[in-house]
């Protein structure tokens, strides 16, 4: 019976044997980087792992930090991976072991910053000691490497080695520290004809070059871009000569006006030219903006600052046409008087200084002259006044003696 026991016991051990040789037989790792590297790059170093059935891995990340800064480390097989350092040495694991890798793919991502070294430094990333893990056996898959050579760094010239246009002429010559030029040309030349030739083999030359408008000036770009990416635009102010048969527009009609928290009275139309608006006391200017029906027309606005209250303040919107014509569009602002009914604010009173001093050598106020004949008239008047009086109490005097007499003299 025992030996029946031990002949089991073997036999397990051999399957055992067998499966962990089979999990270990189809498991390996690679570390993976970019083609092209600089000084300065930030670089990322993958660790992908082929499988069946992986739920985690440890190693040893190795890396000279003389020419590597080591930045991050991050699972990307599933929001369920970790890992976790201890020094260098890391394991990384399905925390769930619901999303275990079944084939191949990206473990981990590795992020460096590449120091600033010569170029033709070769740089290695390695991960030593490697195992990986279903659970139940670990296959050891012994080290792995990253290695690229430095490169010089990217070109920074963006300037131009020569601009010419044949059909016309540039104001300053060329010169590749200048980038803004002018040129005319007549109306029978509606686009430049452009050459433009960068410094740098490395660089790139873009030409932007629109049909020119008559009567206008058009903006020709030409963009140089550096092989490591900076940018230099050279620009080309192309003025046109209008085309000898046309007709500027008379058009100086306004599509709106606006003003700014306010409303016209009455609302705009294109053909009414006069409006009001009622502003409060505290009001003291407004914003007004006028829009030309015509694109090729322009707007002038004419007051709208320091209106006055309790007044009618005039503001114009002017509208010139194409071919100089004029219209006025006038608005009156009508601002509030102060709550006090003053057109503006009232003063304070100065307070009264106690005991001020005199000031000396003021010169006395002369009186006003007299009239030398204002108190003697009054006191003429007045004589005459009284000699009336008396000689009317005499008479009636006199009368009332008399009647007495005869009066008498009949009884």
């Amino acid at each position: 019976m025992k030996r029946y026991i031990n002949l089991i016991l073997i036999l397990i051990l051999c399957f055992s044997l067998l499966s962990v040789t089979a999990f270990a037989a189809g498991e390996s790792a690679t570390l993976t980087g970019p083609g092209q590297v600089r000084a300065g790059d930030t670089i990322t170093v993958a660790l992908n792992v082929t499988g069946n059935g992986i739920y985690g891995a440890s190693g040893i990340l190795s890396y000279n930090s003389s020419q590597l800064t080591f930045v991050k480390a991050e699972p990307v097989v599933g929001s369920t991976w970790a890992v976790e350092f201890n020094g260098n040495h890391f394991v990384a694991y399905d925390n769930n072991l619901s999303t275990p890798i079944r084939g191949t793919a990206a473990m981990l991502a590795l992020t460096f910053k590449v120091v600033n070294v010569a170029p033709g430094t070769v740089i290695t990333v390695s991960c030593d000691d490697l195992a990986v893990s279903d659970g139940n056996a670990d296959a050891k898959l012994g080290s792995v490497s990253y290695q690229t050579t430095v490169l010089a760094p990217k070109s920074t010239d963006n300037n131009l080695q020569s601009l010419t246009v044949s059909n016309a002429t540039l104001s300053p010559a060329f010169s590749a520290g200048t980038t803004s030029y002018t040129a005319e040309v007549p109306f029978s030349v509606s686009q430049l004809d452009i050459q433009a030739v960068a410094n740098s083999g490395k660089a790139s030359v873009r030409i932007d070059n629109p049909v020119l408008t008559p009567g206008a000036t058009t903006n020709v770009k030409v963009t140089v871009t550096a092989e490591n990416g900076s940018v230099k635009t050279y620009t080309i102010a192309v003025k046109r000569a209008q085309d000898p048969n046309y007709v500027a527009s008379g058009n100086n009609l306004l599509s709106g006006i606006n003003v700014s928290g306010f409303q016209l009275s009455p609302a705009f139309q294109a053909d009414k030219t006069d409006y009001v608006i009622w502003l409060p006391y505290e009001t003291e200017s407004v914003s007004v903006t006028g829009t030309a029906a015509d694109s090729k027309a322009s707007v002038r606005v004419e007051g709208g600052t320091g209106l006055v209250a309790g007044q009618d303040n005039v503001i114009k919107v002017i509208c010139i046409a194409e071919n100089g014509t004029e219209k006025v569009y006038t608005i009156i602002a009508k601002r509030a008087a102060a709550h006090d009914g003053s057109t503006e604010p009232t003063q304070p009173s100065q307070p009264t200084q106690p005991n001020e001093p005199t000031q000396p050598n003021q010169p006395t106020q002369p009186e006003a002259p007299t009239n030398p004949n204002t108190s003697s008239d009054k006191e003429a008047s007045g004589g005459i006044s009284w000699w009336i009086l008396i000689l009317a109490s005499a008479l009636c005097l006199t009368v009332g003696l008399l009647l007495g007499i005869v009066l008498t003299k009949k009884k």
